[in-house]
């Protein structure tokens, strides 16, 4: 009932907003030297089931060329040769439009490109000094009109899955908990917010390891980790509209282990279904229900593991893409007992604003769980509640 209200509240609240085509800021895949022009991808795309018109980019896309505490800003322009028509974008496709520009001859080392003004994100770009040597070599171009046509960043089908993490707490001991976590996509768009255009293009493997690592004993050893490869169908928008929300789907086949042997052997093998539903704008506060609901296909090695895990996963975050990202997953097992994991992340960039870090990337993090079975191994048993604090590199 809490929830369904929750939910019609969210609905009411959100039902106004309007879709609306995502910009996503893409850098150059090689170093550019400082103070010469070079060329930026501005990708722009349409994860709505219905035909959308692109938002108006400026002839001048401003941006925030950051280093450190150092901030400058730096205006690129569209190239009208290559700017897509301004026609309606169809569903689940994407354009690309190309921005040339340059940055301060003095601006060197790993610089932080911010397009967050303008909803388009951050993007970090290598440059290195212009030498007398690449002067040289650079003396004589090429004509324009016979120049290669501008090449934007190749990827690699990986994409985040589940949040990256390591953080430490102190309750029984000092102990940390991470996790590492991926997903990868063998055939369609490298970027897994955009549909691909059949069921074989929205295919994923991925790997998740979260792993409880005892750090007060004298061996330091790992209390336990699991390991849970998956494959799985995933549409990050299925264009359809639920509550005034919009609906994500993931459903496959995974597998979870410990890879210990004899009596601490532990390992599930379950089939799942994922919907995701999230209200509100990508560039601003988004409301998100997660449930993952699985079936035990195989328990051999701990049968009752329902009583204490459930059936499902039920995950609720509220966020912010330049702010704070508060998410509960909860568990509720067939005996009444069950677990809570909340993690509060907030950006390091946003936190040198107040305390002069340097170009930190990722997140703060800070992590509760109370209740049962934290681990594989000990999925029967009530753990420790645990504060951690700690670095959270995707979330």
């Amino acid at each position: 009932m809490f929830l369904s209200r929750l939910l019609f509240a969210s609905y009411l609240l959100l039902a106004t907003l309007s879709a609306r085509a995502d910009l996503i800021l893409q850098a150059p895949q090689a170093p550019v030297v400082a103070g010469r022009e070079f060329v930026l991808s501005l990708v722009v795309t349409n994860p709505t089931a219905e035909p959308l018109s692109p938002p108006s980019v400026p002839a001048a896309f401003p941006l925030v060329a950051r280093r450190g505490t150092q901030a400058v800003s730096a205006v690129f322009h569209v190239e009208e040769l290559r700017r897509p028509d301004d026609g309606p974008l169809a569903p689940g496709t994407f354009r690309r439009i190309a921005l040339r520009g340059r940055l301060p001859a003095e601006l060197t080392g790993l610089i932080v490109l911010d397009a967050t003004a303008n909803a388009a994100g951050r993007v970090a770009v290598e440059t290195i000094p212009d030498t007398p040597e690449m002067a040289a070599a650079s003396a004589e171009p090429a004509p324009r009109a016979a120049a290669a046509p501008a090449t934007f960043r190749r990827e690699f089908g990986l994409s985040p899955h589940e949040p990256v993490y390591f953080s430490v707490g102190a309750n029984g001991g000092i102990n940390a908990r991470f996790q590492l976590s991926f997903k990868f996509r063998p055939i369609g768009p490298s970027d897994d917010r955009v549909a691909g255009r059949g069921f074989w293009e929205d295919v994923y493997m991925s790997f998740t390891q979260t792993s409880l690592w005892d750090l007060h004993s004298t061996s330091k050893p790992f209390t336990d980790s699991s390991y849970r490869p998956a494959l799985f169908f995933h549409r990050y928008d299925t264009g359809t509209a639920f509550l005034g929300g919009r609906l994500g789907l993931a459903a496959g086949f995974e597998h979870e282990s410990n890879g210990k042997a004899g009596d601490d052997s532990r390992s599930i093998n379950i089939l799942f279904a994922r919907p995701t539903v999230r209200w509100g704008a990508p560039d601003s506060w988004q409301f998100v229900v997660s449930p993952k609901l699985y079936w035990y296909v195989d328990k051999e090695e701990n049968d009752d593991i329902q009583r204490f895990r459930g059936y499902g996963d039920f995950l609720f975050a509220l966020e912010h893409p330049r702010s704070w990202k508060l998410a509960a997953t909860l568990r509720a097992g067939t005996s009444g007992r069950g677990s809570v994991l909340v993690d509060a992340t907030y950006p390091f960039a946003k936190v040198n604003d107040f305390v002069p870090l340097g170009l930190v990337h990722g997140y703060l993090h800070l992590q509760f769980f109370e209740g049962w079975g934290e681990s594989l191994l000990h999925y029967d048993e009530r753990a420790e509640t645990q504060f951690r604090l700690g670095f959270m590199a995707i979330r």
